[in-house]
């Protein structure tokens, strides 16, 4: 990693210490990455293993071996000690052995690891270490912060047309390794590799089917080499028995000074990094967050301060400083404002206190729900502070609105027109990875704000912000206000510049309310469904379990992965999986493999499937009605995805199966109010008609314009028969196809959801994109445009910025340009959706419906209509959600209403 990193960024210029010249080029790209990895994995152990300046036994079997290679250069040979200067302020404990390689030791300690059920992510830049993937080792391979891919069994199988981990030493040995001057088999590649492998397993399957190998001189060649290849095979493999030691204990992190870390980077002058550095207190076990809600997990930053930021902080508890503090408000017209309170769920919130600020540094802070403490009491500050929500000309700032709109409306504030401005969605517009308060303030304004768990402790002693000292909360809060405001100034000239401001200001500000309402309006469950139901499944759950009892003549605990792998690898002979500690891998992937070759296997996929079912649905959602209301409310996120797509959480009610009819039992227990009914709108093919638009292909959009089939209409196309001849199988791969080309699955993909070959996937797609040459161009021009801006957008100027595209590794490419053909149309899909959303609410308003809005789940808006309101109602959406945005051809909504949600 420092190699690479060195010559990445040498390429442009060498990094030198100003007041030395010491170089350390090396050193601050393996910083970047290796802080990067901290705060996004949050580590519970680490471990670094370095090469030693030894000869290895690979040198001493084949001299060539890496021979090639230019030595290092001298700048860069001091700059290992530096590294391992860091990883000791760190607290990482250094392997290495004088005779092995570096990978030796990873694979080693990795599989020690693994022995003891600890997940691995292996930092590194080199290809070699994909052999050492399993279930619980994955890769992450940084080679820079712009080439990055995270690399399962999944994503290798992807990578090497279906090849395991176990077999990459046997391909690198036919294919050979020019980086370590490993010249493999003449004529072999890695197409020709991977066929052999799949077709024989392993190097000593090929040799005995040899002679079965019809291509001539792949044949001679494979025989001249043999020994060759049995010995590269040898400098290939990873040795996983070096004798180091895994000491988990020396390995646990975060026993280091953060000073002592922050001392060494600001004398390298790495003065970008310093504020990256995490706190020996972030969470690197499995601390609770919960009262951590302006950050998703996978978000939050672990960076930390001992104080907040300098400011002009202000606590107000006395009616005369309440009066200065809103003078100040009214005179600046412009503030931005944050709430503190008793959990993350607004809808089961107390509030502590209100925080304003109308400058950079100055702020206050206004204590109303503390447990001790001097303060205003509640109803006198709501009461004069409320006009400064709701009055016109102010302009407001709120980082995550959605959270402080739906709690301020129990305090009786309206959440339509408050804001202005949402430094959170700001973020997210402009590509901000990390979008919590603390790690943007980190990283736009260079200020470490303080941690919250630095205030409400963690785990079994957590208390609430109602229970921290004032004088410990205010300037935090405060802070968290002050922040807003600062970001704000930093993100508008950017949302300008890159065409922005309209999408925020016409879109996702004014989904705000419409979320807030839709969240506190909840949605009705009746729980004796799913109580009937669970009964039921236990029921089922029981008769799987004695159909496989009898099955195979005995009991086995289903839910035991030995048992499971004893019984299936062992007992009944099944081919097996990939090893692991307990035997051999009985996950679903695993199983998938193996489904159809032994009724016990479907019975185990039966039972896993009622089991999550049960688990997930039918018993936690009665446990999610919230005691005051009576109803479930999940939570809305419009920063949760790269398309724009509104997401839900707390319940993920987008997750809920569609297709299957236990999923259907799981929505009939959404249900409507007395005297109402549940109105459903869902667009109709809505990504295919935004791709028929973009790409404007006449065949495409002709279909549409004639109300066809449009999977039948493809497959007429496709097939070359009548429209009326198409048969169901004809249907069903040309509905793959259409939906393949938005989210641009490959050969494999298709090959994948239709069970046909690579190569007849690739026919397909090639007859496809003949027969619709409009989306075929539209497909390449976005990919090009891609590569000169780096972004693709939607119709309305989202962005989604995809650097990867320009990688030169094939795979990492190829995944940007999938996401570069998705965004367009789900982006725009999305947006569609949003528009749609503020449209008929404000219709609702105007026309004072009674009627709720209260589910938006994929392409779907879910109402519950008053019976005497359900004919105004589905007038009112079929007119509104067709007209949320002119497209060449029509937007289709189909409605359906019933009593319960798994009606329609």
């Amino acid at each position: 990693m420092v190699h690479r990193s060195y010559r990445a960024i040498s390429v442009n210029r060498n990094l030198t210490v100003s007041t030395t010249g010491e170089d350390v080029t090396g050193v601050y790209g393996f910083a970047s990455v290796f802080i990067r990895a901290l705060n996004e994995w949050q580590p519970t152990h680490v471990a670094i293993t370095f090469d030693t300046p030894a000869p290895t036994f690979r040198h001493e079997r084949f001299p060539a071996y890496k021979a090639q290679r230019p030595p290092t250069p001298p700048e860069l040979r001091g700059q290992f000690d530096r590294v391992k200067d860091l990883m000791h302020t760190f607290a990482v404990p250094v392997y290495e052995l004088a005779g092995y390689e570096a990978d030796d030791l990873l694979g080693t300690l990795s599989k020690q690891a693994e022995a003891s059920d600890v997940e691995t992510i292996i930092l590194t830049g080199d290809r070699d270490t994909f052999q050492l993937i399993s279930p619980l080792i994955r890769i992450d391979l940084a080679s820079s912060e712009r080439d990055r891919r995270i690399v399962d069994e999944e994503e290798l199988a992807e990578r090497y047309g279906g090849l395991t981990a176990a077999q990459q030493p046997d391909f690198k040995a036919l294919v050979g390794d020019k980086s370590d001057n490993i010249p493999g088999v003449p004529a072999v590649g890695e197409k020709t590799a991977i066929t052999l492998l799949k077709a024989y397993q392993t190097l000593e399957g090929i040799y005995e089917h040899i002679d079965d190998i019809p291509q001539k001189r792949i044949h001679t060649n494979l025989v001249d080499n043999q020994d060759a290849a049995f010995e590269y095979r040898i400098l290939t493999t990873i040795r996983c028995d070096v004798p180091v030691e895994l000491d988990l204990d020396a390995c646990r992190f975060g026993r280091y000074e953060r000073a002592d870390v922050v001392s060494l980077m600001t004398a390298l002058e790495f003065h970008t990094i310093v504020g990256r550095v995490p706190s020996p207190d972030a969470p690197w076990e499995t601390a609770d967050r919960s009262q951590s809600r302006d950050s998703t997990p996978a978000q939050q930053s672990t960076a930390s301060a001992s104080a907040p930021p300098d400011g002009d902080y202000r606590v107000v508890t006395t009616e005369a400083e309440l009066g200065a503090m809103i003078a100040a408000l009214r005179e600046a017209g412009a503030f931005a404002f944050d709430t503190e309170s008793s959990s993350i769920d607004p809808m089961n919130a107390d509030l502590a206190g209100l925080s304003f600020a109308i400058a950079g540094g100055v702020a206050w802070y206004v204590p109303v729900g503390h447990a001790t403490g001097e303060q205003l009491p509640l109803e006198n500050v709501m009461a004069d502070v409320r006009p400064l929500f709701t009055e016109a000309g102010f302009h407001r700032s709120a980082h995550n609105a959605n959270y402080d709109l739906t709690l301020l409306t129990n305090y009786g504030i309206d959440p339509y027109g408050v804001i202005d401005h949402d430094t959170m969605i700001a973020a997210h517009l402009l590509s901000k990875q990390r979008l919590g308060l603390k790690p943007l303030a980190l990283e736009v304004l260079g200020t470490e704000m303080t941690n919250i768990t630095d205030l409400i402790g963690k785990g079994a002693r957590q208390k609430t912000f109602n229970e921290v000292d004032i004088s410990d909360g205010a300037p935090y809060a405060a802070a968290d206000a002050d922040c807003t405001l600062q970001l704000r100034e930093h993100f508008e000239k950017p949302l300008e510049a890159q065409g922005l401001t309209a999408l925020m200001s016409d879109v996702e500000l004014p989904l705000i309310p419409v979320l807030v309402e839709m969240q506190r309006a909840g949605v009705k469950l009746d729980s004796g469904i799913l109580h009937e139901m669970s009964r039921d499944l236990h029921t089922q759950l029981e008769q799987i379990q004695t159909d496989l009892f009898q099955t195979i003549g005995h009991g086995v605990n289903v839910n035991s992965p030995k048992q499971l792998s004893d019984l299936l690898f062992g007992e009944l002979g099944l081919p097996t999986t990939r090893r692991t500690k307990s035997g051999y891998s009985t996950d679903a992937n695993a199983l998938e493999s193996l489904k159809g070759m032994h009724p016990v296997v479907d019975k185990i996929l039966d039972y896993r499937q009622v089991t999550k079912l049960k688990s997930t649905y039918v018993d936690a959602l009665p446990e999610m009605v919230n005691p005051r209301t009576g109803r479930i409310h999940t939570s809305y996120h419009q920063t949760g995805s790269a398309t724009g797509r509104v997401s839900s959480s707390d319940p993920n009610l987008q997750n809920i199966p569609v297709r299957t009819e236990m999923g259907r039992q799981v929505r009939r227990a959404f249900v409507a109010d007395a005297d109402c009914q549940l109105l459903s709108a869902d667009y109709s093919q809505i990504e295919l008609r935004v791709l028929a638009h973009l790409s404007q292909d006449e065949s495409l959009l002709e279909a549409f314009r004639r109300g066809e089939d449009i999977h039948a209409a493809t497959a007429s196309q496709m097939f070359g028969v009548p429209l009326n001849e198409v048969d169901s199988d004809q249907r069903r791969i040309a509905k793959i196809l259409n939906f393949g080309v938005i989210y641009g699955l490959g050969p494999y993909g298709i090959s994948q959801q239709t069970g046909f070959s690579r190569e007849e996937g690739r026919q397909f797609i090639d007859t496809y994109l003949a027969r619709y040459p409009g989306i075929n161009g539209y497909l390449e021009s976005v990919k090009e445009n891609t590569r000169l801006t780096m972004y693709a957008e939607t119709l309305l100027g989202r962005r989604r910025y995809l650097p990867d595209i320009q990688s030169s590794n094939h795979n990492v490419r190829a995944a940007a340009e999938r996401m570069a053909i998705n965004m367009p149309v789900q982006g725009t899909a999305a947006d569609i959706m949003k528009k749609a959303m503020i449209n008929v609410r404000a219709r609702m308003i105007r026309d004072q419906m009674r009627s709720r809005m209260i589910l938006q789940v994929h392409d779907e808006l879910v109402f519950e209509v008053p019976d005497d309101e359900m004919g105004t109602m589905t007038a009112l959406v079929l007119d509104e959600m067709p007209a949320a945005l002119e497209l060449d051809v029509t937007l289709k909504v189909d409605v359906k209403s019933g009593y319960s949600w798994g009606d329609f």
